[in-house]
């Protein structure tokens, strides 16, 4: 694996496998510690992680989080997600948004204060679009299915100072790579609030969790006006994604879905 030069969690993932499954003291089968080669790289594994990342230049004091620093950054909050919905842009709730302590938006979100609220604590966005990456927020949360193209957005569209932090590749698709959601699963590309939402539901350390407008674009799209534009995509089960959604709700109305 380290000679084809194999993604660092696989090896890691390996690696754990690896002591997992020692056998017996002198059972006489093929210990892999026994392997000064496989030491070596356990130790070195280990080491790597017990040393303090080199600051990077590029992110402008951001720091990079991974699962566990988020579910810190996160728990015992509550929070609500705000849709781009039509429904949203004219709720009349935007105090009572701002009450929530994390207030989610989503890619292109638009702030109209009476109605969306003014706070945005972390911004979900999937890494193809380029609106709002310069609103001062505390976390930004980028998603993408491919990490090569995930990182190469996030190098040239991350705007240093805008974000206390930003994920890590553990965090790039959470429904596939925490998940484990296969396509023969789940078929269609996970949406952005989708994803965001998945991964709240599986830390499960909020004792608020509120999704605000989710009506999946039945009443239109409340966007940037330079994102009005863009087609409401196909790519996406909405159908789907609600289900799954109404059958962990325990309460919903017309404005507010409760999971928590």
């Amino acid at each position: 694996m380290t000679a084809e030069d194999r993604p660092l969690g696989e090896l890691s993932e390996a690696l754990t496998a690896v002591i997992d499954h020692r056998p017996p003291a002198g059972s006489g089968a093929y210990d892999p510690l026994a392997d000064p080669r496989i030491v070596e790289m356990y130790s070195t594994h280990r080491r790597l992680l017990a040393r303090e990342s080199t600051p990077d230049p590029l992110l402008g004091g951001t720091s990079v989080i991974g699962l566990s620093d988020f579910r810190n950054l996160i728990a015992g909050r509550s929070v609500c997600l705000v849709a781009n919905s039509q429904r949203v842009a004219t709720s009349g709730m935007g105090a009572e948004i701002d009450d929530y302590d994390l207030v989610v938006r989503f890619n292109s979100f638009r702030i109209d204060a009476e109605h969306t609220g003014r706070r945005t604590d972390i911004h979900a966005t999937i890494h193809k679009h380029n609106f709002n990456w310069d609103v001062p927020v505390r976390t930004r949360l980028v998603f993408g299915g491919k990490q090569g193209a995930w990182l190469q957005s996030v190098r040239r569209r991350l705007v240093p100072g805008a974000q206390r932090y930003v994920n890590d590749r553990s965090l790039r698709w959470p429904v596939r790579e925490i998940g484990r959601l296969t396509e023969e699963e789940w078929p269609s590309i996970p949406t952005s609030g989708f994803n965001m939402l998945w991964l709240l539901d599986f830390l499960d350390v909020n004792p608020r969790l509120d999704l605000i407008g989710f009506d999946f674009y039945a009443s239109g799209a409340y966007r940037l006006q330079d994102a009005m534009k863009l087609p409401i995509t196909s790519v996406h089960e909405y159908r789907r994604e609600r289900e799954w959604i109404m059958e962990r709700a325990r309460h919903a109305d017309e404005m507010r879905i409760a999971l928590r």
